[in-house]
C-alpha cells in the first residue's frame, strides 16, 4: 500500500506523453513522429482498494465508457504486473489531455504509455523502455504510435514474433509540422475495414520505394524528397473519400508550398510538413479558410517522448 499523502504533497509520479501521427504516407503501419500535443497522467494514493480514474479534456473517456475499458487503466495494470508492484493496493489517477480522440493522433496510444510507465514505475522491479515498447505494442496491435509517444521524435517500428525492432530518427530542425484538425471523427476500425485484402504487386513495390526515401529524408534532412516520398498507395486513396474535405486539404498544402503533406494516421487529421515558418503560416491560413469544420493549428515535433516524473 503507497503512503498516503496529505494536501499540498505532489503525486507519486507524473507522465507527460506526446501524441503522435502515423504512416507519414508511405509509411503504412511502421513510420511515426511524435507531436507537441500532450496527455498528462498524474498518480495519486487512492482511497479505497483498486484503480479509479478521474479525466479531463479531449482525452477523457465518454460517459458511457466503463472504468475497466479504459486503455489508460489497462495499460496501467500490465505495468504494475510488469513491475511487480503490490497487488492490493488503493491507486487514482488523474488525466489531462489534449490530444483529440479519434482524430488519427494517436491519443490511445499516448493512454497505453502514460498507464504502463506509470505502473511501472511504482514497482518492485525496473522495467526497461524495450518491455514497455513491447507490452505496448500488444495493447495497442501495432508499434508504430507507441513507438513514437514513449522515444518521441521520428520512429520507425516493425513488430514481428521476433519482437519489435525498432530504428529512431533525429528531427531535421528546420522542419515544421501543422495539422488540421476537423471537427469529425473516424475510428481506426472502421477504416482498416475500408481497406482492400490485396493491392498490386506494382504498387506495393513503388510503396517500399517511397518507404526508403521516407527513410532518408529524414536521415539527411532532405526536405525536397518528402512530396514523393509522402505519396501513398496502400491506404489513403481508400479512406479518403470516407473524410469529406481531407484530400482537398492535402492538395491546399501543396499548393501553399509544404514540402510534404498526408493523412495524420488512419485520419481524418491532416499532417503537412513544412520547411519554412512562412511556408507554415500560408499552409496555416489558407486551410482556416478552406471552409473545411475544423482548426488549423501549427505544432512542433516533440523529441523528448514520454517523460516521467517520479515523487516518491
Amino acid at each position: 500500500m503507497p503512503t498516503l499523502y496529505s494536501a499540498g504533497m505532489p503525486p507519486i509520479a507524473s507522465v507527460d506523453v506526446p501524441a503522435s501521427s502515423a504512416n507519414l504516407g508511405s509509411g503504412f503501419d511502421c513510420f511515426a513522429v511524435a507531436l507537441s500535443l500532450k496527455l498528462r497522467a498524474e498518480l495519486w494514493p487512492g482511497d479505497e482498494s483498486g484503480i479509479t480514474l478521474n479525466a479531463s479534456g479531449e482525452g477523457a473517456p465518454q460517459p458511457d465508457e466503463r472504468a475497466d475499458d479504459n486503455l489508460l487503466i489497462r495499460a496501467f495494470r500490465e505495468g504494475l504486473r510488469a513491475s511487480s508492484a503490490p497487488g492490493a493496493a488503493a491507486w487514482r489517477l488523474e488525466v489531462s489531455s489534449m490530444i483529440p480522440a479519434a482524430r488519427g493522433l494517436g491519443s490511445s496510444a499516448a493512454a497505453i504509455v502514460a498507464g504502463l510507465v506509470l505502473g511501472a514505475a511504482v514497482g518492485r522491479r525496473t522495467v526497461e523502455a524495450d518491455e514497455i515498447l513491447a507490452l505496448a505494442t500488444r495493447l495497442e496491435g501495432h508499434p508504430d504510435n507507441v513507438a513514437a509517444a514513449l522515444y518521441g521524435g521520428f520512429t520507425l517500428a516493425l513488430g514481428s514474433d521476433a519482437g519489435v525492432a525498432l530504428r529512431r530518427y533525429h528531427v531535421p530542425e528546420a522542419w515544421i509540422p501543422v495539422a488540421f484538425i476537423p471537427q469529425h471523427q473516424s475510428r481506426t476500425d472502421d477504416m482498416r475495414a475500408a481497406l482492400p485484402a490485396t493491392v498490386p504487386h506494382d504498387a506495393a513495390a513503388r510503396q517500399a520505394g517511397r518507404s526508403a526515401l521516407l527513410a532518408t529524408a529524414i536521415m539527411t534532412s532532405d526536405a525536397g524528397l518528402l512530396r514523393q516520398a509522402m505519396t501513398d498507395e496502400l491506404h489513403q486513396p481508400f479512406r479518403l473519400p470516407h473524410m469529406p474535405g481531407s484530400e482537398r486539404l492535402i492538395d491546399l498544402a501543396y499548393e501553399r508550398g509544404a514540402a510534404g503533406a498526408c493523412l495524420s494516421g488512419a485520419g481524418p487529421t491532416v499532417l503537412a510538413i513544412c520547411d519554412s515558418p512562412a511556408t507554415a503560416h500560408g499552409v496555416e491560413k489558407a486551410w482556416n479558410a478552406a471552409g473545411v469544420a475544423g482548426m488549423a493549428t501549427r505544432l512542433r515535433f516533440d523529441t523528448a517522448g514520454a517523460r516521467l516524473i517520479a515523487e516518491s
